[in-house]
């Protein structure tokens, strides 16, 4: 009661962008909750890492809750977590459908929102983070086809695409760009892999369909995968059959470094450091709390991290320094957030 009367006698003397630092400051619990609608991974837990370490330094508590890709799950959550007294919402992959009405719920409540990779129409006052699809599109085609014309192949280079369309935002938007690949005559996808996300085992159906392509005699050059997160079951097939095959992706985390620096026909992965993600999607929440100004979309630049480029033993600490954008990052460092750093 005492922080609320002095809130109030401050506020008759202050602008309302400068209240919102002190009552950010004074007030609050301080809490803030990360939740993902993916399934476990290294990204995942690296992005955790991010906005819990970020969140810390800044004075706040973080806990964060998975989804595991189910989209009831991921309801159910963000509804459940309307009712409990958090500043701040990270969220990651909510997808259309319910993005929209329960940040809409969120922003009515106070509660400050990012949302990572989400889908749906964009609710005022909420900045939508994201990485550069089409830029990670291309990095990972560019390479596969760099790699396979060193292999003899010609364009259009034949491709395998491991995705599954209408699961998440970026897997839709990475198809877009091969879709203009295609039409400009660099590569053909002569077949897709669709995986189920919902519950099924996406090792056996990734590995099972690259398996029967070659099994049955189909002509490519290369596998792409929207997410190396399907690239247990491609290398599998790839190195149970003897033969050369590229194989590109996107997104990067310690076992994808591994796979790079172990297995020759993996030749590039895409991505941006979910470590990143998650520390900048903190900091712009952050500065929302703090009355600072902020946009209403923010787009994470994308780099290629190609075999050549890591040894045996890489982890993603190591890359900082070494890749452009790993490891930390300026972004939103402003100096009042600086002021809060514990």
């Amino acid at each position: 009661m005492k922080k609320a009367i002095v809130g109030a006698m401050m506020a008759v003397a202050m602008t309302a962008a400068a209240c919102s630092v002190v009552c950010a400051e004074d007030g609050g619990s301080k809490k803030i909750a990360v939740m993902r609608n993916m399934t476990s991974s290294d990204h995942t837990t690296q992005f955790f890492a991010g906005c819990v370490a970020e969140g810390e330094a800044l004075g706040y508590t973080v806990e964060t809750f998975m989804a595991d890709g189910d989209d009831v799950k991921m309801q159910n959550i963000m509804e459940q977590n309307l009712n409990q007294d958090y500043d701040i919402w990270i969220l990651s992959h909510a997808n259309e459908g319910y993005q929209y009405d329960i940040v809409s719920k969120a922003v009515e409540k106070g509660i400050k929102v990012v949302g990572f990779d989400c889908g749906g129409d964009h609710v005022e006052g909420v900045t939508y983070t994201s990485q550069s699809d089409g830029d990670l599109t291309e990095i990972s085609l560019d390479a596969m086809i760099e790699k396979a014309e060193e292999m003899g192949k010609t364009q259009p280079i034949k491709m395998i695409e491991v995705n599954t369309l209408g699961a998440i935002v970026p897997f839709d938007t990475r198809h877009a760009k091969i879709e203009e690949y295609e039409k400009e005559g660099k590569i053909e996808v002569v077949r897709m892999i669709s995986p189920n996300l919902a519950g099924g085992d996406a090792y056996a159906e990734v590995n099972t369909g690259v398996s029967t392509a070659i099994q049955s005699g189909l002509e490519f050059d290369g596998v792409w995968s929207a997410s190396t997160g399907f690239l247990d079951g491609v290398m599998d097939a790839v190195n149970a059959s003897g033969n050369e095959y590229v194989v590109t992706g996107i997104d990067i985390s310690d076992t994808e470094l591994q796979r790079l620096a172990s297995e020759p026909m993996y030749y590039c992965c895409a991505a941006v450091d979910p470590y990143v993600i998650g520390m900048v999607d903190v900091r712009i929440a952050v500065s929302k709390v703090l009355g600072l100004e902020t946009p209403e979309t923010f787009q994470f630049p994308a780099v290629g991290i190609k075999n050549t480029d890591v040894e045996e033993g890489a982890t993603m600490a190591s890359l900082k320094g070494v890749i452009d954008g790993f490891g930390e990052s300026d972004e939103f460092l402003s100096d009042e957030l600086k002021a809060l750093y514990k």
